[in-house]
This record gives C-alpha cells, sequence and structure tokens, in this order.
C-alpha cells in the first residue's frame, strides 16, 4: 500500500509557532495508511495505533538520549 504522496516539508525555516502541528498534519496521512495495512493484516485499528504510539516513545526516548537500549 505504498503511497506516491510527498510528504510536505515545514513552512519555514527554524522553530515557528506550531511547527509540531504542522507536521503532524504533513505525517497523518501516512500513519492512517499504516493503521490500515494492520488492520488488513488482521490487527486492529486500536492495536495498531497503540503499537505506533509506543514505537514513537521509544525512538523518541532513544533520541532525546534518555534510554540508551532503545
Amino acid at each position: 500500500m505504498a503511497s506516491s504522496k510527498k510528504i510536505s516539508g515545514p513552512k519555514s525555516d527554524g522553530k515557528y509557532p506550531d511547527r509540531n502541528i504542522d507536521c503532524q498534519t504533513a505525517i497523518a496521512f501516512r500513519v492512517v495508511q499504516l493503521i490500515e495495512e494492520a488492520e488488513n493484516s488482521g490487527w486492529t485499528a486500536i492495536e495498531a495505533a497503540k503499537a505506533i504510539q509506543e514505537v514513537s516513545r521509544g525512538l523518541f526516548v532513544g533520541h532525546a538520549g534518555k534510554d540508551r537500549n532503545e
């Protein structure tokens, strides 16, 4: 279920108000596609969403340098 839709970049360089919201909007369609793909493989949407949340959290914690094992 590959998508040809390109993820849009930030509206401007550097930090600006609501940059995080712009990023969420830019990637939301891919997250929805991922959940749909998981559902097609037998997972529920809730299971997939929770898994995405946990994976994202783990990646963030690892990226922030708070957990060396992540």
